[in-house]
């Protein structure tokens, strides 16, 4: 293949690309421009930051008076035997992650009722590849701390000022 031909390809998938409607995806839109993130310091604070950062909102402190106040209240991650082998050994893990939060707007007198996000996964475990299956471990505990982020972000989303 010569070279007209691959750019006649590159732009015939771009040409298949915009015309089906894909585009990235932008910011989003949020009512609130100030919130002031309170209580504990949880693992994904600093990425819950980023975003909303990332869509325009200002972090402030709560003697700001922002318009939307998020008191994060706690976390928990929590690991159970789902099912074992013949012999007894383990042969599923399901892992859970939960947060706790609950949300005041600046017209509000008293603080929302406590939210809880959970996520849920399951996984095999192998005594074989034990460094393999901590590794996944690993990367699921961090997806579910990502989809708490995605989720509380939503929520925050739907809060009405």
């Amino acid at each position: 293949m010569n070279t007209i031909q691959k750019k006649f390809i590159a732009l015939l998938i771009l040409l298949m690309i915009t015309s089906c409607g894909f585009h990235m995806r932008g910011m989003t839109e949020i009512s609130f421009k100030t919130i002031s993130l309170e209580g504990k310091e949880l693992s994904f604070t600093k990425n819950l930051k980023k975003v909303l950062n990332s869509n325009k909102v200002a972090i402030v402190l709560p003697s700001e008076n922002p318009e939307l106040r998020v008191e994060l209240i706690g976390e928990e991650s929590e690991k159970r035997i789902l099912s074992l082998s013949g012999q007894g050994l383990v042969r599923e893990y399901e892992i859970f992650y939960r947060v706790r939060y609950r949300i005041k707007t600046a017209d509000s007198e008293t603080w929302g009722q406590e939210n809880i996000l959970e996520a849920r996964r399951d996984f095999t475990y192998s005594d074989s590849n034990v460094i393999g299956k901590e590794e996944e471990e690993r990367q699921l505990n961090e997806s579910m701390r990502n989809e708490a982020i995605t989720n509380l972000f939503n929520q925050i989303q739907l809060s009405k000022k």
